[in-house]
């Protein structure tokens, strides 16, 4: 897989190149030239397969060796704080391993229990949580649906029936005997003291009876003998106290007859209602249930009137809005009788359930408890009260992404509660959230085991284990994706399951070997390197799909590599509105970069730039010029503030590397002005280190650099080229500015030897450098770079201290020592010579 470099080192030109101008050293091979095929991965012989219809669907993610490890290590671990964080780049596959895996163990693991609310007799306010084997919580939810039809149905029907009636009638008959027994004797005791006793709707009436045996009116009474009055006032008392003991009496026998009434109803009502809720008992007594039952079958004969008030006699005396009314109200009973299902394992007879909530809320984690709206204020019960993702997943595997779960911040910190106290409630609203009073429910907690498993960004994890001390101790497993893997022949042929299964997935047609090929590259690009590919899965659909859109255009059978590549085209076109600009502002000559000739201190650098998700590079044109001075190399965006951190210690370490290299035996006496031409943002990163180095020394020297070759690359302190990141798009970037103003035959880039392997340019430059359109050089020294640049000899140091004559090096240490020869003349003159120190 590695890149093969084709080294060819020809004898370095005299100082005479010079004088002949640039086109001698511009027709000679320059050193390290790589060959145009080290530009792309090679991929092995019989990796790819001459079809996806050849190779089977990928069942399993692949290159995730160290992560797969570690999730199989927190699935199967049951131990407090053995959650598992798992991180990783979007689309590399991490959701779908997770997914396999936890559903793997899920299915070894036994069902867990089915959970119930039900009504709390004692405090409505607070309802009961039941524990159910699984699968018994749909089953107690038919049989108390059961129930309920009967109170509604069959017990309406028992008291209106011919058999209740007679029962009734045989039941108060001895208090109707004795009721009139009690009444016949008031009136003998009344008639003995010559009253009689009326009943009225007021009560009972004591009226004195005259000789003709009708009753005295109360004026005749007024108008007797004051001895006859006190007479019939003496005998009425007596009667007044016979009539209050005749009331006393009827008021005992309507309490029997009311007593009599109530033990019939029960009768009636347990042969209705009884032999259901003793099979109830007897059903679900052993999960604790019975004092439950006991309590439905107390408060069903404690309602029975509700029940009485739907026969049919009663229904049609009752007006509409009063039948809708009791109508109600009596389901509001009934539904005390009934059963929350909050969460069911529904009848499975094995396996622990897997919740995945893609929109982990408050709410949707924790349930909810939901309200009406009723005579001005908001009512619930028992029965509103929603399950969670926490409860459903409960006894097995919640699956969350981290970032949707902290943009509610109540959601993380009550996840965190739960796993620590290892229960979970459903709180409601709140009479604080709602505009109108609410009833207020705090429904039991519920014992929690359940294994969470968080699904994040890299840096969001990091993030939250540095700053939230509860993170590590509640996730004690972390499972890192890597954003690459090994390019070895088992992930090429993994990279082809994939596709076939993208195709079955997305009914895509089938890539061909070429195709197949293409989508690997396009798998290095991402990866930014040869030897290893993106586990960004997700791109690698994406691009299936759109290239299947182009087929499908042509009206071909098979995907092809034009297609594959027509895709990448497209996408890359649909984001190069600004590189495109960039590049026609080159063109026009808007912006000063030179494609051709030779300049003194001046130099192509290459930068990349990032809009959105798109890379791309282009030249910037760096110059230096230098004189006589003590200010050493003076980086104009740094001195006006616009270099950043890094680019700053780059200006350092050019600076360690003149005085290590030409300032051992003497002070340096310079200044370089060091800029990037045109440039107005703030320039960042060490990647044009060498570039700059270079553009410093060939100033100095007085020696031209071609303005056909691009460079990039850092430099360290010893002058060795080190590596740099984006040298693909850079490359890409300066071959496209090349194209545009025609390509010669000479132009190139100089790349550090250590980038080589990061190459995965586009097709088009690789079809160019085969026809020797276009060049890429190596190079590991900052020596290698200038014989490149310049087409002289760089110069080795000589055991005499010195370099070579007719070399660069030579040149740039003879102008050194005669600026310092004239630095110190000028400052023993006390001359306008002597600058101010380095800063």
């Amino acid at each position: 897989m590695c890149p093969e470099i084709r080294v060819r080192r020809p004898v370095p030109p005299g100082p005479s190149a010079l004088e002949h101008g640039l086109q001698r050293w511009m027709m000679e091979d320059m050193a390290a030239e790589l060959e145009p095929r080290s530009f792309r991965a090679a991929i092995p012989p019989g990796a790819l397969p001459a079809s996806t219809r050849d190779v089977e669907p990928l069942q399993r993610v692949t290159g995730q060796a160290r992560a797969m490890e570690a999730i199989a290590f927190g699935v199967g671990l049951d131990a407090e704080g053995y959650n598992i964080a798992v991180s990783g780049q979007s689309s590399s596959g991490r959701t779908t391993a997770v997914g396999i895996l936890v559903t793997e163990a899920a299915a070894a693991r036994p069902a867990v229990s089915d959970w119930a609310y039900l009504h709390n007799f004692t405090d409505p306010h607070r309802p009961v949580a039941a524990s159910l084997p699984p699968g018994l919580g749909p089953a107690l939810h038919r049989d108390l649906a059961r129930l309920v039809d009967a109170c509604r149905n069959e017990i309406p029907k028992a008291f209106e029936s011919e058999s209740y009636q007679e029962r009734s009638s045989k039941v108060l008959e001895p208090v109707s005997q004795a009721r009139d027994h009690a009444l016949a004797e008031m009136q003998r005791a009344a008639s003995r003291q010559g009253f009689a006793v009326n009943i009225t709707p007021m009560g009972f009436v004591a009226v004195p009876i005259g000789q003709d045996g009708r009753p005295l009116a109360p004026e005749v009474v007024a108008s007797l003998p004051e001895e006859l009055r006190a007479a019939i006032d003496q005998r009425g008392e007596a009667v007044e106290e016979a009539v209050g003991a005749t009331i006393r009496e009827l008021r005992k026998l309507d309490t029997q007859a009311h007593d009599a009434m109530e033990a019939l109803d029960r009768d009636v009502t347990r042969f209705v209602v009884g032999h259901i809720l003793d099979e109830l008992r007897e059903k679900y007594g052993a999960y604790g249930l019975t004092a439950h039952l006991d309590a439905v079958e107390a408060d069903i004969i404690a309602n029975l009137e509700q029940y009485k008030r739907f026969t049919q006699a009663m229904l049609q005396q009752l007006p509409a809005h009063l039948l809708s009314q009791a109508t109600e109200e009596r389901e509001q009973l009934l539904s005390r009788y009934t059963v929350n299902l909050f969460v069911t394992n529904g009848g499975k007879g094995h396996g622990a359930p897997v919740v995945e909530e893609r929109n982990p809320t408050y709410f949707n984690l924790f349930g909810r408890i939901d309200y009406q709206a009723k005579f001005g204020s908001f009512v619930t019960d028992f029965t509103q009260v929603r399950a969670g993702a926490l409860h459903r997943a409960n006894g097995g595997f919640l699956v969350l992404q981290l970032e949707e779960l902290l943009t509610d911040g109540r959601a993380w910190l009550m996840l965190k509660r739960s796993l620590k106290s290892k229960e979970v409630r459903v709180e409601g609203i709140g009479e604080a959230w709602l505009p109108l009073p609410a009833t207020n429910l705090v429904p039991a907690a519920i014992p929690l085991a359940v294994k969470v498993i968080l699904i994040g960004q890299p840096i969001v994890v990091a993030l939250l284990e540095l700053l939230d001390p509860d993170f590590p101790e509640l996730f004690k497993v972390r499972a890192e994706f890597e954003p690459d893997s090994d390019c070895d022949a088992p992930t090429i042929a993994a990279y082809a399951a994939f596709v076939r299964r993208t195709t079955d997935t997305c009914s895509l047609m089938p890539f061909g070997h070429e195709a197949l090929a293409e989508v690997v590259h396009y798998g290095n690009r991402l990866a930014g390197r040869q030897d290893r590919l993106t586990t960004r899965y997700g791109a690698i659909a994406d691009l299936c799909q759109e290239a299947n859109s182009f087929a499908a255009k042509e009206g071909t059978a098979e995907v092809a590599a034009g297609h594959v590549l027509a895709a990448i085209a497209a996408r890359r076109r649909r984001s190069s509105l600004v590189p495109d600009r960039l590049r026609r502002l080159i063109t026009e000559g808007t912006l000063h970069v030179e494609t051709s000739g030779a300049v003194v201190g001046q130099v192509n650098g290459l930068a990349v730039y990032q809009v959105g998700s798109h890379a791309f590079g282009t030249p910037v044109r760096i110059s230096c010029r230098t004189g006589v001075g003590r200010r050493g190399v003076v980086a104009i965006e740094r001195e006006v503030e616009r270099s950043g951190a890094i680019h700053t210690k780059g200006i350092l370490v050019l600076s360690g590397y003149l005085t290590g290299t030409f300032g051992r035996m003497r002070p340096l006496a310079f200044t370089a002005s060091l800029t990037f031409e045109q440039s107005y943002d703030e320039v960042e990163g060490d990647s044009a280190s060498s570039a700059e180095l270079y553009a410093i020394l060939t100033a100095i020297a007085g020696v031209p650099i071609r303005q056909d070759i691009a460079v990039t690359g850092s430099v360290d302190q010893f002058g060795h080229i080190q590596a740099v990141g984006g040298v693909t798009e850079k490359i890409e970037g300066f071959f496209d500015v090349c194209n545009e103003a025609g390509l010669t035959g000479q132009q190139g880039v100089v790349i550090p030897a250590t980038n080589v392997l990061n190459l995965t340019l586009r097709p088009d430059i690789v079809a160019a450098a085969d026809d020797g359109k276009f060049h890429i050089w190596s190079v590991a020294t900052v020596e290698e770079g200038l014989e490149i640049l310049t087409g002289m000899p760089a110069g080795t140091l000589q055991e005499d201290g010195a370099y070579p004559d007719g070399t660069i090096l030579r040149r740039v240490a003879d102008a050194l020592a005669k600026m310092h020869e004239l630095t110190a003349h000028d400052a023993g003159n006390d001359g306008p010579g002597a600058d101010k120190p380095a800063q």
